[in-house]
């Protein structure tokens, strides 16, 4: 009989995803009145994705040994309220397109799409129910709802930054910690806490979710700026056009902060069509790409250093497999 870890990394990775599919599928069940949200909710959850942090979930709960199918209620649990995440955060930012799809304020409308999104945060606390008899169940929910605060100042932060006099790269790092960092934190955490890992081991992963969290975001800024639309899912410089304050943006207004184009940004909220380019050529000029790469880099080498301080087990191995290949996305 075949053990959940045998085969190369992506047979693994595909049986476990494969199983939150499956979990995923379930949730539908529990809404118990034909609305709209019979429709919403499996829309949202069959949007194609990596479904990286049910992955770190499942793979930090068999860190010392054990078998991660006890977390799979967990990582369900996460990936939908990053999935509750993605629908609020469409709204704010008024985006059309998510992995390609349209929205779900776009194919139905705003209020729906609110609901959606308060629905699917229920949803995942409905999933953790399962864990009441188990003897860390309030730190579970404790942790839970700590990152649901943290998205959501992160996400405050975000739409408060156009607004702040002089926004700096303190704010940006600050702002991703929440938004990004967060929820890798309670998928390591989480998934660690169910399979009682020890102490250190907790540790390791806590302290690795925000260079992980900070190297995934940076190179989401760039492949915004650099990437295709076929390889993203949206158009080049979507961040741009939204009025975001990612690090380009921050870092450029550093470095040039009489710049005519970047004051234009400011006030404007957004560049148009026609100043993309030049900006894009502004900040290419500046050598922000290639310091975005390196921030991201040296983040990824503080991942892989605390990596190795983990138990020497199957997990390990696979979660270390997985960072790389996050490190080698381009989409």
């Amino acid at each position: 009989m075949m053990t959940w870890c045998e085969g190369p990394p992506e047979q693994v990775y595909r049986r476990l995803q494969n199983a939150v599919e499956q979990t995923l599928q379930g949730v539908v069940q529990s809404l118990h009145h034909r609305t709209v949200l019979l429709q919403t909710v499996p829309y949202v959850l069959q949007l194609p994705g990596k479904r990286v942090r049910p992955l770190l979930c499942l793979l930090a709960s068999a860190l010392e040994g054990a078998e991660p199918w006890d977390a799979l209620p967990a990582a369900a649990a996460v990936e939908i309220l990053h999935a509750f995440t993605l629908v609020h955060d469409d709204i704010m930012d008024r985006s059309l397109l998510r992995r390609g799809q349209p929205t779900v304020h776009t194919r139905w409308d705003e209020p729906v799409a609110i609901l959606t999104g308060d629905v699917l945060v229920g949803l995942a606390y409905q999933l953790m129910e399962r864990y009441a008899g188990h003897s860390n169940f309030e730190q579970l929910i404790s942790i839970l709802t700590r990152a649901l605060i943290d998205v959501s100042e992160g996400q405050a932060l975000d739409l408060e930054l156009p607004a702040r006099p002089r926004p700096v790269l303190e704010d940006y790092w600050r702002m991703i910690d929440g938004k990004t960092a967060a929820l890798l934190r309670v998928s390591l955490l989480i998934g660690a806490l169910l399979a009682n890992v020890s102490a250190r081991t907790q540790t390791v992963l806590q302290e690795l979710a925000v260079p992980l969290g900070r190297a995934f975001q940076l190179q989401d800024d760039l492949l915004d700026l650099v990437g295709e639309t076929n390889q993203t899912g949206k158009q080049v410089g979507q961040d741009l056009r939204e009025g975001k304050y990612t690090y380009a943006v921050l870092r450029a207004l550093e470095l040039a902060p009489e710049s005519v184009l970047l004051q234009r940004y400011r006030e404007c909220r957004g560049a148009s069509e026609a100043e993309l380019p030049a900006l894009l050529q502004l900040f290419q000029q500046m050598g922000i790409f290639s310091e975005i790469h390196q921030h991201a880099e040296q983040h990824y080498a503080r991942v892989f250093a605390l990596l190795d301080q983990l138990p020497e087990t199957p997990a390990r191995d696979l979660l270390r497999s997985l960072v790389e290949q996050l490190r080698q996305r381009r989409r």
